[in-house]
């Protein structure tokens, strides 16, 4: 690259960061159309691309190319003081039978390792999708940082993969709110052939998983399996920015033999990294519940979508099975912390080298000086391992990474009756804290941002989220207070006709079908006439055990399975504001 070239490049990386409130409000006029040209500058990164030599170093071997395109890759690398780049091997050369590759200095992730174990996970599986590894970057002699390397899912990624040259048929969905249906993804979806300006398979694709009613309707088209796996993979890891919780960051390919298949990339948001931000963005309202590694698939995939209701909602034991067998052969701290321990060394002199300022006080590789911000040292040590951090300059807020593992695992392995190992299940298990780096995770990123401006303006003075609405349920870890027995608090006389009048909320009138949020209570939509929020889903009555056990503690029994709180006495729910005991019918 001339020097003028490269002069350009750092100029054009210097950004002040946006903050939460400033990415909300691109973010939200950027889906409801009032986007201005600046607004997506903000959260759209760079367009730098130029024609370079590429010299490649690998086990003292040296290859050169002289026709590559290096240019700026990922959308939100401008906020940060480390940028990622693209690389493309142009005319009939290839690396180790790649052309495309994807250097990403994931500098939200303090421990460098979400995207590198994300990868493992899959190749451990069997399953098809890209990998990583890590590589240094030179740029004009200058050392611009260490990066993690992997695959670009493109055209010739496929050919390798696949044997196919030139597809017509490998969809990108990048943008968010790609939610695998025809409306979300006809249009949205970019065809990775530019010369392809025919996109009917693709809307066939999709009107086909839009009209599926069983999972029979999908299996001759669609990896359904593949599929369920990747789902298994994004609940596991804690996964914001994929398919079913975001819309986004995947690719969705048509084989040769017909079917197509859907490919996940971007993994340095999983694991707890951010999970707060990225979970409860465009929610208008969510859960109470903030120990976010107990949440089960049910409160994790929240977004409406058909493909989920009939592949896993509808029916869950197929894709219960494919969860089971991904924390048992991939997902369990038996596997993964022994490679977490050898990655962790692998790279340690690496980060050391990385965040040690130079005689200048400058971090190598921070490209961005008006935000020359990264963790420390001690910030990457404790969080690869059990420590939670919350470092605001970067504005990164992130589980430990063994931490995430253990505690979802204990979360899936009991809440889906899986054989797991007792030595990670036991609750005296002991791992380290680092109490001078510990943090919170952080729960005040949306806070004041009115997300129903996605959903049609509510009417003045309507009713708030069914969690803030009337009196607030218990949160987990609540504990029941005593009554004298046979002071049983009476439910309410009418049966109800939805879910949603157990927590106080109406039903929807008959005409209103539209979903705009799932949670334990079922489908929601909302009542823009009365400016509340209304129950889509039917109350059907289980058989009503003979005997109360919860009645000679004073309390009734449960309409609804729904478990805030397990004690030596049994499990409670909370219903029509009292506490209830969870009847045998809900195991």
């Amino acid at each position: 690259m001339n020097d003028a070239d490269y002069k350009k490049m750092i100029s054009e990386f210097q950004k002040v960061p946006l903050r939460y409130d400033d990415i909300a409000k691109a973010l939200l006029d950027n889906a409801t159309g009032k986007n201005s040209g600046e607004q997506e500058d903000a959260i759209v990164s760079t367009k730098f691309k130029e024609n370079v030599t590429l010299e490649v170093t690998l086990n003292g071997g040296k290859r050169t190319f002289k026709k590559v395109t290096f240019g700026v890759g990922g959308n939100s690398a401008r906020d940060y003081g480390r940028q990622g780049f693209n690389l493309k091997i142009r005319g009939k050369e290839d690396l180790h039978g790649r052309s495309q590759f994807r250097l990403r200095a994931d500098a939200r992730d303090a421990t460098f390792l979400r995207s590198k174990i994300a990868c493992d996970i899959h190749n451990r599986l069997g399953l098809v999708s890209i990998s990583a590894s890590y590589v240094n970057l030179y740029v004009n002699g200058d050392y611009l940082g260490f990066y993690v390397i992997m695959d670009a899912p493109k055209l010739p990624w496929i050919e390798q993969v696949y044997g196919e040259k030139d597809t017509e048929n490998l969809i990108k969905c990048k943008i968010g709110g790609n939610y695998l249906s025809e409306a979300s993804c006809a249009t949205q979806c970019v065809n990775e052939n530019d010369d392809v300006t025919d996109n009917s398979e693709w809307v066939k694709i999709l009107r086909t998983i839009d009209n599926a009613k069983t999972p029979a309707d999908l299996e001759k088209d669609f990896e359904i399996d593949h599929f369920l796996h990747e789902a298994a993979f994004e609940y596991l890891v804690g996964g914001w920015d994929h398919l079913l919780t975001s819309g986004h960051n995947y690719s969705v390919y048509k084989k040769k033999d017909g079917k197509w298949i859907v490919l996940y990339y971007d993994f340095d948001g999983d694991f707890g990294q951010d999970v707060s931000q990225g979970i409860e963005f465009g929610k208008p309202f969510v859960n109470p519940n903030k120990n976010y590694p107990s949440y089960g698939y049910e409160e994790w995939f929240l977004v409406p979508m058909n493909i989920y209701d009939v592949l896993i909602k509808n029916d869950p034991a197929r894709f219960e099975k494919i969860l089971a067998k991904v924390v048992k052969e991939a997902f369990n701290p038996a596997a993964l912390f022994p490679h977490i321990d050898e990655l962790k060394k692998f790279i340690k002199p690496e980060i050391v080298r990385i965040r040690t300022p130079d005689e200048n006080g400058k971090l190598p590789g921070v490209l961005n000086e008006l935000n020359p911000v990264d963790y420390s040292i001690r910030e990457w040590d404790a969080n690869v391992e059990f420590t939670t951090i919350y470092n605001e300059e970067v504005m990164g807020s992130a589980y430990g990474l063994k931490y995430w593992i253990l505690e979802r695992y204990r979360t899936a392995c009991k809440r889906y009756n899986i054989d797991c190992d007792p030595k990670y299940l036991d609750e005296k298990y002991e791992y380290p804290i680092d109490k001078e780096v510990e943090g919170e995770i952080y729960t005040h990123a949306w806070d004041g941002v009115d997300f129903s401006i996605l959903y049609g303006p509510p009417q003045q003075g309507g009713d708030v989220p069914p969690q803030e609405g009337g009196d607030v349920p218990p949160q987990q870890g609540d504990v029941p207070p005593a009554e004298e027995p046979g002071n049983v608090t009476e439910p309410s006389k009418n049966e109800p006709k939805c879910v949603s009048e157990l927590v106080g909320f109406p039903c929807c009138p008959e005409n209103n079908k539209a979903v705009y949020n799932r949670d334990e209570f079922g489908d929601w939509g909302y009542d823009f006439a009365k400016g509340t929020w209304c129950g889509l889903t039917p109350y059907t009555e289980g058989t009503n055990d003979e005997s109360c056990w919860s009645e000679s503690f004073g309390y009734p029994c449960c309409h609804s399975c729904y478990v805030f709180e397990t004690d030596d006495n049994g499990k409670w729910g909370f219903e029509n504001n009292t506490w209830c005991g969870i009847q045998s019918y809900c195991s």
